[in-house]
């Protein structure tokens, strides 16, 4: 540990010392940078000059007390993150702070940031060859398939991201401003090799489809990828013969430094339609076949006939609507079911013949517009002949004959209504009006069979969800999880193993956020969990406290003294309070 001390210190005897973790580190790695202020607690944290080739993050306070002597003295350290962006020397500081109409200065602080290719070299050499930056080594580039579109014209959009000889795990989903402009879902990355200007990069490619909703020049992105940032941790003098061992690369080794990378940006201009449309233009765009099916083809009156209309090709197939029926009397139609299956796009409509006299069904037409021609195109398909035999379930006819003038109607009589037989006893005796169908237990008794079905929708409406949408299947199963996560660390307080009950908190927290946010929770830090939570109204307590908690994770794999049972149950007392502000703000 490098520390540098401040010359003087001013009122209320406060002193501002800055230190640095270590003076020499590798492009990728992260250095802790500590601002310490001896005498007082409450010093805000200082905004970092901005550093050409150096990237900060906040990580948190950590505040100290301590009495000898009688003697009473209190400090707070703001730490950061350092990452370098590419090799040099570089200065931190001297830092200046305003607090309270007094002025304090820190001392400056030397970093020089050395490429991985001296590593191992067994003393520290002057660089000789030319300054290295780190983007050259990783960096994102976000490319379309064109600048001009039509509306509802799909444009392919593809972000890379390049890596070589560097090391970068938890990658997430790039995220992009597109503003007027409609974006799909991320397909599955690939993986392959580029070699652009004789450099091997690894490449991870995303695929995505836009297209426009509206004429006009639109901007897209800038792309931001937040990924970690591999290198292999620094040895240090082991404390014990077995800390090489567990320190060796097949147990780790290495160390994480969070990044967010960020890409070029695009401009898409979106054309209007020209005019002239058909009239059963919707706004596909492509290139489209249309295809029709029929069956059954012999039917009765009144028996149903599906009409499957296929349409393949290529475009926007979530602007392509169902091909237009010539209209016809002898027909009764439904609206049509719809189905996707990749490049294709299933219409079927049911349609019942109303009389014999139908023979063939009616015409299907589609039109869209072809982005290359530069021209609209209808298809028109049918003509498909059908044969219809009449109804064999014809109601018989009642015929009814009206009596002759001066014919007068005889009653026909009914014998033995008029006969009351008498009675030996007068048998069960009932209560008037005693209906089964008017007691209110009978009645509510009714009702157990609708509450039993209606259950068994709902589980099985459940049970799809939570098989189909794995979104909702990480949030539902969010609070089980980190209930058995707190219970794990409470097990690790009783057996008094700090080191494992701060992984075990890390690990809770994080795996909380992935699941109830369904992000990836290998890449989640303090930032990426606030950036969540923006403009969700969340109390500023609760922000605080979840930053002690990450704070309190982190300084526990820096901090030189294992902390104390106190400190980790009010950790996780902490983090129960997070997690149940969390599940009661829901909505």
């Amino acid at each position: 540990m490098i520390i540098l001390f401040a010359g003087a210190a001013f009122a209320k005897d406060i002193a501002f010392e800055a230190s640095l973790e270590r003076n020499i580190i590798y492009l990728g790695e992260g250095v802790q940078l500590n601002l310490q202020f001896q005498g007082t607690t409450d010093i805000t944290a200082p905004t970092l000059p901005e550093i050409d080739g150096l990237q900060s993050r906040y990580v948190g306070p950590s505040t100290m007390m301590s009495i000898v002597n009688g003697r009473m003295s209190s400090s707070i350290s703001h730490i950061y993150n350092i990452v370098p962006l590419k090799t040099g020397k570089f200065q931190i500081g001297p830092l200046k702070i305003e607090h309270e109409g007094n002025t304090y200065n820190s001392n400056a602080l030397a970093l020089e940031v050395q490429d991985n290719a001296s590593r191992g070299s067994g003393h520290v050499q002057e660089q000789r060859k030319p300054d290295i930056n780190l983007r050259d080594r990783v960096f994102l580039k976000m490319q379309a398939a064109k600048s001009r579109a039509y509306i509802n014209e799909a444009v392919p959009l593809t972000i890379k991201l390049y890596v070589s000889n560097i090391g970068v795990r938890d990658i997430q989903f790039p995220e992009f401003k597109h503003d007027d402009i409609s974006a799909g879902n991320f397909d599955k990355p690939l993986q392959y090799q580029e070699q652009p200007g004789g450099t091997v990069y690894d490449v991870v490619e995303f695929k995505a489809q836009l297209f426009g909703t509206k004429s006009g020049e639109f901007k897209l992105g800038p792309a931001k990828l937040k990924a970690n940032i591999i290198t292999k941790q620094k040895r240090r003098m082991p404390s014990s013969p077995f800390d090489d061992f567990f320190r060796d690369d097949f147990f780790g080794g290495y160390e994480a430094t969070p990044v967010e990378l960020t890409s070029n940006a695009l401009t898409l201009s979106v054309l209007p339609f020209p005019d002239k449309k058909p009239d059963d233009f919707k706004g596909a765009v492509g290139d489209f076949n249309l295809n029709v099916e029929a069956s059954p083809l012999e039917v009765k009156t009144g028996d149903p006939v599906t009409l499957k209309m296929i349409i393949t090709g290529n475009g926007n197939f979530s602007a392509i609507t169902s091909p237009a029926l010539k209209h016809s009397e002898d027909f009764k139609t439904y609206e049509p079911q719809v189905k996707q299956e990749g490049s294709k796009k299933i219409f079927e409509q049911v349609l019942i013949p109303m009389t014999e006299a139908v023979k063939k069904l009616p015409e299907a037409s589609f039109s869209f517009f072809d982005p290359v021609k530069g021209q609209y195109q209808t298809l028109v398909k049918g003509d498909i002949p059908i044969k219809v035999a009449r109804s064999e379930n014809r109601e018989n006819a009642t015929i009814l004959e009206a009596p002759q003038p001066g014919e007068r109607p005889v009653k026909k009589e009914i014998y033995g209504r008029d006969i009351i037989y008498i009675k030996d006893s007068p048998g069960e005796m009932k209560k008037k009006g005693g209906y089964l169908y008017k007691n209110s237990f009978f009645l509510l008794l009714q009702l157990v069979p609708l509450l039993i079905l209606a259950s068994a929708l709902l589980l099985k409406k459940q049970k799809e969800k939570l098989s189909s949408d794995a979104g909702y299947a990480r949030r539902r199963s969010a609070p089980k999880k980190a209930k058995k996560g707190i219970q794990e660390a409470e097990h690790f307080i009783i057996k008094n193993m700090p080191q494992e009950f701060y992984d075990s908190v890390f690990k809770t927290v994080r795996e909380y956020f992935g699941n109830r946010f369904h992000i990836p929770s290998g890449g989640i830090t303090v930032d990426v969990v606030n950036d969540l939570l923006k403009g969700k109204n969340i109390d500023t307590a609760f922000l605080s406290k979840l930053t002690k908690i990450f704070t309190a994770c982190d300084m526990a794999r820096y901090a030189p003294a294992a902390p104390d049972i106190m400190k980790m149950q009010e950790t996780l007392n902490e983090l129960k309070e997070v997690i149940d502000y969390l599940e009661r703000k829901k909505g």
